[in-house]
């Protein structure tokens, strides 16, 4: 069964979420931290008038007062020096156009903190729950094997699979798997405890330290978002809320997803997307979403990001699939236009960033390659279980980092249905990351070469970061090759043209 908490279920014990008390007085904390506060409780399935637990934690601003003795009060403060949860000078007020990503980094802070104190985070992942019923069969008692037979429980759907014992016997297992949608499966899931009697759950005070540039009254560019789920909707939910403080603005979209319908369970950490907009392709509900919200912008969108994107110019190949036509019979698909490659190809000439919010370290590599040629700067960001990583890679590539081979992984770790690998995911990770894309990507519009924070490691079970400031160096183009020859390692340059070669490059 796929519900809007089933992915969140792998990290987090919902019976203590959904009954948490959280209190913040919107007196004396700002609006936007409020506002932030009261979107990712929502998301999380935190109830809004409170739940039955005793414990009330109290969020208050940071002002010099000393860190509070009580387990349930939380101090918080943000400012020109940065995100601090440990009572240090803040600084000056934030600039408006970044405190929606500020208040929303703040925010997933202070939640995952409270979600520490109270013991909601579950000791390990747990990417998936199934029930079966074992049958154990002695294949010695039949004129027929295991294999050829039908088994089944009555009143519900299951799933059969056949193993062997290995314990020497001739006897085999028959695993009857229920359906995930069986009520006696989500009472069993729902009664599931996993305890840790080492668990470490003492208050933790972390801070971020980073300063931003200042920002002129207007900003204009373009911006290339791969990947429309909970990186790139919190991206873009937290940039356009910046947006709507300057005076103008004028930026244009390339949209990027290949999923097909938004899901139910995407609801609790894809920030944009509505039950309104469930059996939707991405890119549409995320075009609808922003030109309700930036009348005057182009939005423009694209299915998957493919190999031929990054040459170019388009060569049609006689066996190669259009990836517009492919799509255009699913039932479930919206009255839409996307570009075709050369229409992308000449975006990628315009573009001002690259950022990647992927599910497999191929296409990143991709991105990468393209934002080299372009000299342009590629943000990166990832989830994974409890931990999350943003970087921009100005001088140095994903290749430089991981190694050549990652270019050739394919496999997609998803939260999707359908991904090879499953995993948990929760809200706070999506939001952290894709709030320092945004803040990357404001410093991007705004005329800089680099934003002013390189790469930033959370770990939201123990609430600590790591945090590297960038060195402001711009050189992409210089890395091309090696990026190149790991995704393309059998392309034979010697049998080319120079023009042909310089066309890659």
């Amino acid at each position: 069964m796929s519900d809007r908490y089933s992915r969140q279920r792998g990290l987090i014990r919902q019976n203590i979420l959904r009954d948490l008390n959280v209190h913040c007085d919107r007196n004396l904390l700002p609006e936007s931290f409020c506002d932030a506060m009261d979107l990712l409780g929502e998301h999380l399935g935190v109830k809004e008038s409170g739940g039955n637990s005793e414990d009330v934690f109290e969020v208050i601003w940071s002002e010099g007062q000393g860190l509070p003795n009580e387990r349930t009060t939380i101090v918080v403060g943000y400012g020109s020096n940065g995100i601090f949860l440990n009572d240090s000078d803040h600084g000056e007020k934030v600039s408006s156009i970044y405190e929606p990503a500020i208040s929303t980094i703040a925010a997933c802070m202070v939640w995952s903190e409270i979600l520490r104190r109270s013991g909601a985070y579950l000791p390990i992942e747990v990417p998936k729950v199934s029930v079966s019923v074992n049958v154990r069969v002695n294949e010695n008692s039949l004129y027929t094997n295991a294999s050829q037979l039908k088994f089944s429980i009555d009143g519900h759907t299951v799933h059969q699979n056949i193993r062997d014992t290995n314990d020497s016997t001739a006897h085999r297992r028959v695993l009857l798997r229920l359906s995930d949608d069986d009520p006696i499966m989500q009472q069993l899931r729902d009664r599931l405890r996993i305890e840790d009697h080492n668990e470490d759950v003492t208050s933790k005070f972390p801070s971020l330290n980073f300063q931003l540039p200042k920002i002129p009254s207007s900003l204009e560019g373009h911006l290339t978002i791969v990947g429309v789920g909970g990186l790139g909707t919190w991206c873009l939910h937290t940039l356009v809320e910046g947006l709507h403080q300057l005076d103008s603005s004028d930026v244009s979209f390339l949209i990027f997803d290949k999923d097909m319908e938004v899901e139910e369970h995407n609801l609790n950490r894809q920030v944009i997307y509505s039950h309104e907009d469930i059996g939707s392709t991405k890119i549409s509900a995320t075009r609808r979403w922003l030109s309700k919200r930036l009348k005057n912008s182009k939005i423009e969108l694209a299915y998957e990001l493919t190999d031929a994107m990054a040459e170019d110019e388009f060569r049609e190949s006689d066996d190669g699939i259009d990836l517009a036509d492919l799509y255009s019979g699913e039932s479930n698909q919206d009255s839409i236009d996307v570009l075709g490659v050369q229409d992308v190809i000449n975006r990628f000439h315009q573009t001002d960033m690259i950022v990647g919010c992927l599910d497999a370290m191929r296409p990143r590599v991709l991105a990468d390659y393209i934002a080299t040629k372009h000299n342009i700067p590629y943000v990166n960001g990832g989830v994974a279980n409890f931990s999350c990583e943003f970087s921009e890679f100005s001088s140095k590539t994903l290749v430089d980092k991981y190694g050549n081979h990652i270019a050739q992984k394919t496999t997609v770790s998803s939260c999707q249905e359908d991904g090879d690998v499953p995993l948990a995911s929760m809200v706070l990770t999506n939001a952290f990351v894709g709030a320092f894309q945004a803040l990357s990507a404001i410093q991007r519009l705004a005329g800089n070469s680099t934003s002013t924070i390189k790469s930033v490691f959370w770990n939201a079970y123990t609430n600590e970061f790591a945090l590297s400031e960038s060195d402001g160096i711009l050189d992409r183009t210089s890395h091309t090759d090696r990026v190149r020859n790991s995704l393309w390692p059998n392309l034979d340059l010697s049998k080319m043209t120079q023009k042909e070669q310089q066309k890659l490059r």
